[in-house]
């Protein structure tokens, strides 16, 4: 009796052994189960647009945005020259939009961001009956509590065709509750932004910009000759005194290159934009608008 016990004391363990050496075998030889993969985004949905109701006092279009979240702002257009001004001549709308938006994104400069705090895209352009016409440029500022000045976290105010890519088109900036104004030759969409880019890039940039107007062959045969000469005369000397450091000289000369654009708008530059006419260009628009947000940018500069 005790030689079978002891037997079976020996041959239990060794049996174990045989079947958890088979269950692993057989473990192992089952495939491994394919890891789900994970669940794209959920795609992102543009909220309506909320119209911004216009008035008008002589020159100027004045609005109120006002969405939800607390999130509002002053809207004020003015105009140098205009004809057709009326309440249905333009057409305005703000939208609450997506900070992190992929498609937004695209469209921004690099190292730009949409403030949480203002996530608001404005879109301004003629209604299909305008009649509206203007010469030289307007202004549009943004007065918004949403927002506060702050060096160490610049804003901006950037520009668009409709659909297309942003560009910056600051002019001036306020304190307390922030006011961010830029002008124009034309309308499309609007967007204040946290810019993070170095300001030499920036204003490197923009000198690119400016020069990139001069030398496009349909605006440049649109020109006076000599005027034309004169502009790229002072563009080329605002872009050397910058290069060497002499930031204020750089600046002057970019005012008198505005001052020089509009002395000479009319026959000389064509300066006049009109509603519904995408034939008609206003080249001393975009050239006082190049010129005075480098001018911003160039003043930026030395404030740091």
């Amino acid at each position: 009796m005790r030689s079978i016990m002891g037997f079976m004391r020996n041959i239990i363990p060794a049996i174990a052994i045989i079947l958890l050496g088979s269950a692993s075998l057989a473990f192992a030889q089952l495939p491994l189960p394919t890891p789900t993969p994970p669940l794209p985004p959920p795609p992102i949905m543009p909220l309506p647009p909320v119209p911004i109701p216009l008035s008008i006092t002589g020159n100027e279009v004045r609005g109120t945005i006002d969405l939800p979240g607390d999130i509002g702002a002053d809207l004020t257009i003015s105009f140098e020259d205009v004809i057709g001004l009326t309440s249905t001549a333009l057409e305005a709308s703000a939208t609450l939009v997506n900070p992190v938006d992929p498609t937004l994104i695209g469209r921004l400069p690099a190292s730009v961001g949409v403030p949480a705090a203002f996530p608001v895209l404005v879109q301004i352009g003629p209604s299909a009956s305008s009649a509206l016409t203007f010469s030289g440029i307007y202004r549009i500022s943004f007065h918004t509590h949403n927002l506060q000045l702050d060096p160490a976290l610049p804003l901006s105010l950037l520009k668009a065709p409709d659909g297309g890519a942003f560009q910056d088109i600051t002019r001036a900036e306020g304190r307390g509750s922030y006011r961010d104004d830029g002008d124009g030759g034309g309308f499309s969409e609007f967007l204040i932004v946290v810019d993070s880019r170095p300001i030499d890039t920036v204003i490197a940039g923009k000198f690119i910009d400016l020069q990139a107007i001069l030398n496009d062959p349909v605006i440049a045969a649109s020109i006076s000759p000599a005027v034309l000469t004169n502009l790229q005369s002072l563009l080329s000397q605002a872009l050397t005194l910058y290069q060497s450091g002499s930031i204020w000289s750089a600046m002057a000369t970019m005012h008198a290159f505005s001052l020089y654009v509009k002395a000479h708008s009319g026959e000389e530059i064509p300066d006049v934009w009109r509603a519904n006419c995408n034939t008609v260009v206003n080249v001393a628009g975009l050239l006082r608008t190049g010129a005075d947000t480098l001018k911003f940018s160039l003043d930026r500069k030395l404030s740091h």
